[in-house]
């Protein structure tokens, strides 16, 4: 039987959502850095700058909206695996 708990944490520590947004978070650093060197060539470059500039922000955008729906409605922290006892533990024991 499977449990439908809305709040329930990943045994691992990592929510795989969280690894798509990072993935998103790169691209989007990738393509914003594109953007910028495409700005040098307008009025000629004009649709390639346009499409980097969408692509970057909608990579932005989607990265952060995953962040803050794992957040707010998973309770999950989506850097730090942190649901854990034993990784709260040893990221106490690190820090401190």
């Amino acid at each position: 039987m499977s449990n439908s708990d809305i709040h329930h944490h990943e045994p691992h520590g990592n929510h795989p959502m969280s690894l798509i947004a990072f993935g998103l978070l790169l691209i989007g650093g990738a393509l914003s850095a594109l953007w910028v060197i495409t700005l040098a060539g307008l009025p000629e470059n004009r649709t390639l700058n346009i499409t980097y500039g969408v692509l970057a922000l909608g990579c932005l955008v989607s990265t952060a909206i995953i962040f803050r729906y794992l957040t707010t409605h998973l309770h999950h922290s989506p850097v730090m695996p942190d649901n854990t006892p034993s990784e709260i533990e040893r990221y106490l024991s690190k820090v401190r």
